[in-house]
């Protein structure tokens, strides 16, 4: 009797379960720093609280000028049975400039199964170039960041106008939060860094820090800690936000240290 084709079950491609894709990630990217510790979801207890019906990882690897900011997502198991659950998603984020780290990732989709349609409707006008595959039930997709940026800077009048809210003492949260986007949409330079860092100064921002620490700019992440010191006990969501971001600028400021 002929032996089952290892690459599929019944006609379809065999599951990834969370310890194949963990050892995917390792040959992918072995021999390549880590710039911030893993962040394991389910080992921390800090985290017990966060709710929702998955469990996530992350990882962030440097090189050169570059990060590759990797995360895995699985169902929620009781412990002991992480050896059987499938994950549902691997992701690889890249930011700044690594050639490497763009080859590296790319490794992650060879051997999939072109799956287009698996990207959100919602994503795929945001101007960020992806590769996206299926392998089993799990999406794996590489997301180039560094491939929406402006190209333009804003002419003063509408840079102004944009900066505004961001500038202002009396505009909500949920104004500084579309305000930034927006700004951060339409050009990214040292004057949109600046606006941004002057507002995290002043109030608790996790858009702005989101962008900041996308960009890589590390003079942000003491406003960041300050935040993350004062979440109230209980909110898990905001705790592990604001821990991803300070990993991610950890991260960021581990290039200018020696490996």
């Amino acid at each position: 009797m002929e032996e089952p084709d290892a690459g599929a079950y019944n006609g379809r491609p065999l599951p990834m379960r969370l310890q194949e894709a963990q050892k995917l990630l390792d040959r992918c990217f072995t021999g390549t720093r880590e710039g911030a510790p893993r962040l394991h979801e389910p080992s921390d207890p800090r985290f017990a609280e966060r709710g929702g019906a998955v469990w996530l990882e992350y990882r962030w690897y440097v090189r050169e000028r570059g990060m590759a900011e990797v995360f895995l997502k699985w169902d929620r198991v009781p412990p002991g049975n992480e050896k059987t659950v499938e994950a549902t998603v691997l992701r690889t984020h890249l930011l700044g400039q690594s050639p490497m780290l763009s080859q590296r990732a790319l490794r992650t989709v060879e051997g999939g199964t072109p799956a287009p349609e698996r990207v959100l409707d919602v994503l795929k006008n945001d101007g960020i170039r992806r590769e996206c595959v299926a392998r089993g039930r799990t999406t794996v997709t590489v997301e180039h960041w560094e491939s929406r940026r402006p190209a333009a800077l804003l002419d003063e009048a509408r840079f102004a106008e944009l900066a505004s809210p961001l500038e202002s003492e009396d505009s909500t949260p949920d104004a500084r939060h579309e305000a930034v986007q927006r700004l951060a949409d339409a050009e990214r330079s040292p004057r949109v860094q600046d606006v941004l860092l002057r507002l995290v100064a002043r109030k608790p921002s996790l858009m702005a820090l989101r962008i900041l620490s996308e960009w890589g700019e590390v003079k942000a992440r003491e406003y960041l800690q300050r935040d993350l010191a004062a979440v109230p006990p209980g909110n898990a969501a905001d705790l592990w936000a604001l821990t991803a971001l300070d990993r991610r600028l950890e991260a960021w400021q581990s290039l200018a240290r020696p490996a």
